[in-house]
Protein backbone atom coordinates (compact mmCIF):
# COMPACT_ATOMS: atom_id res chain seq x y z
CA UNK A 1 0.00 0.00 0.00
CA UNK A 2 1.43 3.41 -1.02
CA UNK A 3 1.64 5.97 1.75
CA UNK A 4 0.31 9.47 1.12
CA UNK A 5 2.74 12.14 2.29
CA UNK A 6 1.10 15.56 2.38
CA UNK A 7 2.52 18.80 1.00
CA UNK A 8 2.46 21.28 3.89
CA UNK A 9 2.96 25.05 4.00
CA UNK A 10 6.27 25.58 5.79
CA UNK A 11 5.89 27.34 9.12
CA UNK A 12 9.25 28.42 10.47
CA UNK A 13 8.30 28.25 14.15
CA UNK A 14 6.80 24.79 13.83
CA UNK A 15 9.01 23.17 11.18
CA UNK A 16 12.49 24.71 11.35
CA UNK A 17 14.01 21.93 13.54
CA UNK A 18 12.65 19.21 11.25
CA UNK A 19 13.85 21.04 8.13
CA UNK A 20 17.31 21.42 9.67
CA UNK A 21 17.44 17.71 10.53
CA UNK A 22 16.39 16.87 6.96
CA UNK A 23 19.07 19.15 5.46
CA UNK A 24 21.76 17.80 7.78
CA UNK A 25 20.87 14.24 6.79
CA UNK A 26 20.82 14.92 3.04
CA UNK A 27 23.66 17.45 2.74
CA UNK A 28 25.64 17.18 5.99
CA UNK A 29 25.71 19.24 9.19
CA UNK A 30 28.18 21.87 7.98
CA UNK A 31 26.08 22.60 4.91
CA UNK A 32 22.90 22.59 7.01
CA UNK A 33 24.39 25.17 9.40
CA UNK A 34 25.33 27.47 6.52
CA UNK A 35 22.05 27.00 4.66
CA UNK A 36 20.15 27.81 7.85
CA UNK A 37 21.77 31.25 7.84
CA UNK A 38 20.76 31.83 4.22
CA UNK A 39 17.19 30.71 4.93
CA UNK A 40 17.05 33.05 7.92
CA UNK A 41 17.77 35.93 5.56
CA UNK A 42 14.62 34.99 3.62
CA UNK A 43 12.37 34.89 6.67
CA UNK A 44 13.80 37.88 8.50
CA UNK A 45 14.77 40.41 5.81
CA UNK A 46 13.59 39.51 2.32
CA UNK A 47 11.15 41.95 0.70
CA UNK A 48 7.93 40.14 -0.13
CA UNK A 49 8.28 37.61 2.67
CA UNK A 50 4.71 38.38 3.72
CA UNK A 51 3.63 36.62 0.52
CA UNK A 52 4.04 33.28 2.22
CA UNK A 53 4.46 30.48 2.55
CA UNK A 54 8.01 30.84 1.24
CA UNK A 55 8.45 27.07 1.17
CA UNK A 56 6.53 23.82 1.08
CA UNK A 57 7.60 20.60 2.74
CA UNK A 58 6.62 16.97 2.41
CA UNK A 59 5.83 16.00 5.99
CA UNK A 60 5.89 12.33 6.98
CA UNK A 61 4.68 12.50 10.56
CA UNK A 62 7.20 14.82 12.20
CA UNK A 63 9.85 14.10 9.57
CA UNK A 64 10.56 16.21 6.47
CA UNK A 65 10.87 14.02 3.38
CA UNK A 66 11.34 16.80 0.83
CA UNK A 67 11.13 20.53 0.27
CA UNK A 68 10.59 23.16 -2.42
CA UNK A 69 11.01 26.88 -1.89
CA UNK A 70 9.71 29.83 -3.78
CA UNK A 71 11.03 33.35 -4.08
CA UNK A 72 8.31 36.03 -4.34
CA UNK A 73 9.25 38.83 -6.73
CA UNK A 74 7.52 41.27 -9.05
CA UNK A 75 8.03 41.14 -12.79
CA UNK A 76 7.62 43.97 -15.24
CA UNK A 77 5.94 42.68 -18.42
CA UNK A 78 5.37 45.25 -21.16
CA UNK A 79 5.62 47.89 -18.46
CA UNK A 80 2.97 46.27 -16.23
CA UNK A 81 3.92 45.04 -12.77
CA UNK A 82 3.02 41.35 -12.30
CA UNK A 83 3.38 39.55 -8.93
CA UNK A 84 5.26 36.30 -9.47
CA UNK A 85 7.41 33.70 -7.81
CA UNK A 86 10.41 31.54 -8.72
CA UNK A 87 10.42 27.90 -7.72
CA UNK A 88 13.78 26.88 -6.27
CA UNK A 89 15.66 24.57 -3.95
CA UNK A 90 13.96 21.26 -4.75
CA UNK A 91 15.38 18.58 -2.46
CA UNK A 92 14.12 15.07 -1.60
CA UNK A 93 15.41 12.68 1.07
CA UNK A 94 17.22 9.83 -0.76
CA UNK A 95 15.21 7.30 1.25
CA UNK A 96 12.04 8.62 -0.37
CA UNK A 97 13.30 9.03 -3.93
CA UNK A 98 11.64 7.03 -6.68
CA UNK A 99 8.20 7.46 -5.15
CA UNK A 100 7.13 10.50 -7.17
CA UNK A 101 7.50 12.98 -4.31
CA UNK A 102 9.46 15.51 -6.37
CA UNK A 103 6.66 15.64 -8.93
CA UNK A 104 4.10 15.84 -6.14
CA UNK A 105 5.58 18.94 -4.54
CA UNK A 106 6.35 20.68 -7.87
CA UNK A 107 2.82 19.94 -9.14
CA UNK A 108 1.43 21.39 -5.92
CA UNK A 109 3.33 24.61 -6.49
CA UNK A 110 2.10 24.72 -10.08
CA UNK A 111 -1.50 24.12 -8.99
CA UNK A 112 -1.51 27.31 -6.91
CA UNK A 113 -1.67 29.31 -10.13
CA UNK A 114 -0.13 32.67 -10.85
CA UNK A 115 2.86 33.60 -12.97
CA UNK A 116 5.95 31.46 -12.34
CA UNK A 117 8.87 32.69 -14.49
CA UNK A 118 11.21 30.00 -13.07
CA UNK A 119 12.75 27.46 -12.08
CA UNK A 120 15.89 28.81 -13.67
CA UNK A 121 19.40 27.42 -14.15
CA UNK A 122 18.26 23.99 -12.92
CA UNK A 123 19.77 20.51 -13.10
CA UNK A 124 18.58 18.20 -15.85
CA UNK A 125 16.45 15.98 -13.53
CA UNK A 126 14.84 19.06 -11.94
CA UNK A 127 14.10 20.51 -15.39
CA UNK A 128 12.43 17.28 -16.51
CA UNK A 129 10.31 17.15 -13.34
CA UNK A 130 9.06 20.71 -13.94
CA UNK A 131 8.19 19.90 -17.56
CA UNK A 132 6.30 16.80 -16.42
CA UNK A 133 4.31 18.99 -14.01
CA UNK A 134 3.06 21.41 -16.66
CA UNK A 135 5.80 24.01 -16.87
CA UNK A 136 6.79 25.11 -20.37
CA UNK A 137 10.33 25.18 -21.67
CA UNK A 138 12.14 28.42 -22.48
CA UNK A 139 15.00 28.19 -24.96
CA UNK A 140 18.21 27.46 -23.00
CA UNK A 141 20.98 30.00 -22.58
CA UNK A 142 24.74 29.72 -22.20
CA UNK A 143 27.00 31.74 -19.98
CA UNK A 144 29.93 33.78 -21.28
CA UNK A 145 33.27 33.44 -19.51
CA UNK A 146 36.36 35.63 -19.61
CA UNK A 147 39.63 33.94 -18.66
CA UNK A 148 41.77 36.24 -16.52
CA UNK A 149 44.43 33.83 -15.21
CA UNK A 150 45.12 31.20 -17.86
CA UNK A 151 47.27 29.01 -15.61
CA UNK A 152 44.70 28.77 -12.84
CA UNK A 153 41.86 28.32 -15.33
CA UNK A 154 43.60 25.44 -17.13
CA UNK A 155 44.55 23.73 -13.85
CA UNK A 156 40.88 23.68 -12.83
CA UNK A 157 40.03 21.67 -15.92
CA UNK A 158 42.76 19.04 -15.42
CA UNK A 159 43.53 18.71 -19.13
CA UNK A 160 46.14 16.29 -20.54
CA UNK A 161 49.61 17.83 -20.55
CA UNK A 162 49.81 18.79 -24.24
CA UNK A 163 46.28 20.17 -24.36
CA UNK A 164 46.92 22.08 -21.14
CA UNK A 165 50.07 23.67 -22.58
CA UNK A 166 48.35 24.71 -25.81
CA UNK A 167 45.35 26.08 -23.95
CA UNK A 168 47.51 28.01 -21.53
CA UNK A 169 49.51 29.67 -24.31
CA UNK A 170 46.41 30.71 -26.25
CA UNK A 171 44.42 31.82 -23.23
CA UNK A 172 47.31 33.80 -21.75
CA UNK A 173 47.50 35.99 -24.85
CA UNK A 174 43.71 36.36 -24.98
CA UNK A 175 43.52 37.26 -21.29
CA UNK A 176 46.16 39.94 -21.70
CA UNK A 177 44.28 41.49 -24.63
CA UNK A 178 41.01 41.40 -22.69
CA UNK A 179 42.49 43.00 -19.58
CA UNK A 180 44.23 45.70 -21.59
CA UNK A 181 41.01 46.37 -23.51
CA UNK A 182 38.95 46.63 -20.33
CA UNK A 183 41.52 48.97 -18.76
CA UNK A 184 41.32 51.23 -21.83
CA UNK A 185 37.51 51.39 -21.61
CA UNK A 186 37.74 52.29 -17.92
CA UNK A 187 40.34 54.99 -18.59
CA UNK A 188 38.01 56.62 -21.10
CA UNK A 189 34.84 56.52 -18.99
CA UNK A 190 35.67 55.11 -15.59
CA UNK A 191 34.92 58.33 -13.73
CA UNK A 192 31.24 57.63 -14.42
CA UNK A 193 31.30 54.36 -12.45
CA UNK A 194 31.36 54.25 -8.65
CA UNK A 195 31.60 51.35 -6.22
CA UNK A 196 28.78 51.71 -3.67
CA UNK A 197 28.13 50.12 -0.30
CA UNK A 198 24.37 50.05 -0.79
CA UNK A 199 21.85 50.80 -3.50
CA UNK A 200 20.08 54.14 -3.09
CA UNK A 201 16.25 54.07 -3.00
CA UNK A 202 16.37 57.43 -4.79
CA UNK A 203 17.41 55.49 -7.92
CA UNK A 204 14.43 53.13 -7.88
CA UNK A 205 12.47 55.18 -10.42
CA UNK A 206 15.44 55.10 -12.81
CA UNK A 207 15.80 51.30 -12.53
CA UNK A 208 12.05 50.91 -13.13
CA UNK A 209 12.19 53.12 -16.22
CA UNK A 210 15.10 51.07 -17.60
CA UNK A 211 13.31 47.79 -16.89
CA UNK A 212 10.26 49.07 -18.78
CA UNK A 213 12.27 48.93 -22.00
CA UNK A 214 12.38 45.12 -21.89
CA UNK A 215 9.50 42.79 -22.62
CA UNK A 216 9.88 40.92 -19.33
CA UNK A 217 12.26 41.33 -16.42
CA UNK A 218 12.33 41.16 -12.64
CA UNK A 219 11.71 44.47 -10.87
CA UNK A 220 14.88 45.73 -9.26
CA UNK A 221 14.64 48.21 -6.40
CA UNK A 222 16.94 49.12 -3.54
CA UNK A 223 15.05 47.01 -1.01
CA UNK A 224 15.47 43.82 -3.05
CA UNK A 225 18.99 44.58 -4.31
CA UNK A 226 20.29 45.44 -0.85
CA UNK A 227 18.73 42.32 0.67
CA UNK A 228 20.27 40.09 -1.97
CA UNK A 229 23.61 41.77 -2.59
CA UNK A 230 24.60 43.56 0.63
CA UNK A 231 23.22 41.31 3.39
CA UNK A 232 24.22 37.85 2.22
CA UNK A 233 25.86 35.93 5.08
CA UNK A 234 28.70 34.44 2.99
CA UNK A 235 29.11 36.06 -0.42
CA UNK A 236 31.10 39.25 -0.86
CA UNK A 237 29.19 41.07 -3.57
CA UNK A 238 30.66 44.21 -5.14
CA UNK A 239 28.23 46.84 -6.43
CA UNK A 240 28.93 49.31 -9.26
CA UNK A 241 26.67 52.19 -10.33
CA UNK A 242 27.14 54.17 -13.54
CA UNK A 243 26.01 57.80 -13.71
CA UNK A 244 25.56 60.02 -16.75
CA UNK A 245 24.91 63.75 -16.45
CA UNK A 246 24.13 63.25 -12.78
CA UNK A 247 21.53 60.54 -13.41
CA UNK A 248 21.73 56.74 -12.96
CA UNK A 249 22.66 54.98 -16.22
CA UNK A 250 22.99 51.42 -14.94
CA UNK A 251 24.37 49.12 -12.28
CA UNK A 252 26.29 45.86 -12.10
CA UNK A 253 26.93 43.37 -9.28
CA UNK A 254 29.87 40.97 -9.26
CA UNK A 255 31.50 38.74 -6.69
CA UNK A 256 34.67 36.70 -6.32
CA UNK A 257 34.34 33.04 -5.42
CA UNK A 258 34.02 32.29 -1.69
CA UNK A 259 36.94 30.59 0.02
CA UNK A 260 37.09 26.88 -0.73
CA UNK A 261 34.70 27.03 -3.70
CA UNK A 262 34.94 24.02 -6.00
CA UNK A 263 34.99 26.36 -9.01
CA UNK A 264 36.79 29.57 -7.98
CA UNK A 265 35.40 31.83 -10.69
CA UNK A 266 34.03 35.32 -10.26
CA UNK A 267 30.42 35.85 -11.34
CA UNK A 268 28.30 38.78 -12.49
CA UNK A 269 24.88 37.74 -11.15
CA UNK A 270 23.04 40.98 -11.90
CA UNK A 271 23.15 44.12 -13.99
CA UNK A 272 20.73 46.57 -15.54
CA UNK A 273 21.10 49.20 -18.26
CA UNK A 274 18.55 50.66 -20.65
CA UNK A 275 17.90 48.24 -23.47
CA UNK A 276 20.43 48.85 -26.23
CA UNK A 277 22.74 50.99 -24.09
CA UNK A 278 25.83 48.96 -24.86
CA UNK A 279 28.19 51.83 -24.00
CA UNK A 280 27.13 51.73 -20.34
CA UNK A 281 27.04 47.94 -20.38
CA UNK A 282 30.59 47.72 -21.73
CA UNK A 283 31.81 50.30 -19.22
CA UNK A 284 30.31 48.45 -16.25
CA UNK A 285 31.62 45.07 -17.43
CA UNK A 286 35.05 46.58 -18.11
CA UNK A 287 35.21 47.95 -14.57
CA UNK A 288 34.24 44.52 -13.21
CA UNK A 289 36.98 42.93 -15.34
CA UNK A 290 39.58 45.37 -14.01
CA UNK A 291 38.48 44.82 -10.42
CA UNK A 292 38.32 41.02 -10.83
CA UNK A 293 41.78 40.93 -12.39
CA UNK A 294 43.11 42.98 -9.47
CA UNK A 295 41.52 40.43 -7.11
CA UNK A 296 43.42 37.69 -8.99
CA UNK A 297 40.40 35.57 -9.84
CA UNK A 298 40.92 33.01 -12.64
CA UNK A 299 37.78 33.83 -14.66
CA UNK A 300 34.65 35.97 -14.75
CA UNK A 301 31.26 34.62 -15.88
CA UNK A 302 28.06 36.38 -16.93
CA UNK A 303 24.75 35.42 -18.52
CA UNK A 304 22.66 37.76 -20.66
CA UNK A 305 19.54 37.31 -22.76
CA UNK A 306 20.42 40.24 -25.02
CA UNK A 307 22.04 39.47 -28.38
CA UNK A 308 23.69 42.91 -28.50
CA UNK A 309 25.17 42.34 -25.05
CA UNK A 310 26.49 38.91 -26.06
CA UNK A 311 28.16 40.47 -29.08
CA UNK A 312 29.72 43.16 -26.87
CA UNK A 313 31.01 40.46 -24.53
CA UNK A 314 32.50 38.57 -27.48
CA UNK A 315 34.44 41.65 -28.59
CA UNK A 316 35.71 42.03 -25.01
CA UNK A 317 37.15 38.49 -25.04
CA UNK A 318 34.37 36.49 -23.35
CA UNK A 319 33.90 32.91 -24.58
CA UNK A 320 30.57 31.11 -24.94
CA UNK A 321 29.97 28.16 -22.63
CA UNK A 322 29.03 24.86 -24.25
CA UNK A 323 26.76 23.96 -21.34
CA UNK A 324 23.22 25.35 -21.71
CA UNK A 325 21.25 26.75 -18.81
CA UNK A 326 17.71 25.35 -18.80
CA UNK A 327 14.73 27.26 -17.46
CA UNK A 328 10.95 26.97 -17.48
CA UNK A 329 7.85 29.11 -17.01
CA UNK A 330 4.25 28.45 -15.98
CA UNK A 331 1.09 30.53 -15.78
CA UNK A 332 2.43 32.73 -18.56
CA UNK A 333 -0.55 32.58 -20.92
CA UNK A 334 -2.08 36.02 -21.31
CA UNK A 335 1.01 37.58 -19.74
CA UNK A 336 3.90 36.73 -22.07
CA UNK A 337 3.80 36.58 -25.84
CA UNK A 338 4.23 32.95 -26.97
CA UNK A 339 7.26 33.77 -29.13
CA UNK A 340 9.10 35.03 -26.04
CA UNK A 341 9.65 31.43 -25.00
CA UNK A 342 12.09 31.26 -27.93
CA UNK A 343 13.11 34.90 -28.31
CA UNK A 344 15.60 35.79 -25.61
CA UNK A 345 15.84 39.44 -26.67
CA UNK A 346 12.40 40.10 -25.19
CA UNK A 347 13.75 39.25 -21.72
CA UNK A 348 16.29 40.71 -19.38
CA UNK A 349 17.29 37.69 -17.29
CA UNK A 350 20.53 37.16 -15.38
CA UNK A 351 22.30 34.49 -13.33
CA UNK A 352 21.05 36.06 -10.09
CA UNK A 353 17.40 35.55 -11.01
CA UNK A 354 15.53 32.91 -9.06
CA UNK A 355 17.90 31.64 -6.35
CA UNK A 356 20.63 31.33 -9.02
CA UNK A 357 23.54 32.54 -6.91
CA UNK A 358 22.29 32.63 -3.36
CA UNK A 359 23.37 29.14 -2.25
CA UNK A 360 27.00 29.48 -3.32
CA UNK A 361 29.13 29.38 -0.21
CA UNK A 362 26.50 27.45 1.71
CA UNK A 363 26.71 24.19 -0.23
Amino acid sequence: MTRTIPVVDYDRAAHEPALYAFTAKVLGKEVADRRARVLSSFHERMPGRERGPLRHILLDGDRVAGTLGYLPVDFLVNGVRVPSRFTHDLLIDPEYRGGGLAKLIVAHQRSLGGFLPGGMWMTDPCWKIHLACGFDDVAPLGTQTLVLDAGAFVRQRKLPALKALAARVGLTAAAMRAKNGAAAIVRRGGSDVTAVERFDPAHDAAWLAMASGYGATRVRDAAFLNWKYTQHPFLDYRRLVAMRDGKPAGFLVWRPAPAGASEPRAVIPDYLVAKGDMATFRLLVARAVVDAAAARVPSLAILTTQSAARESLRTMGFLNSRTPNTWVVAGWQGILQPEWLKDHDAWHAVLGDSDGDIWVGSM
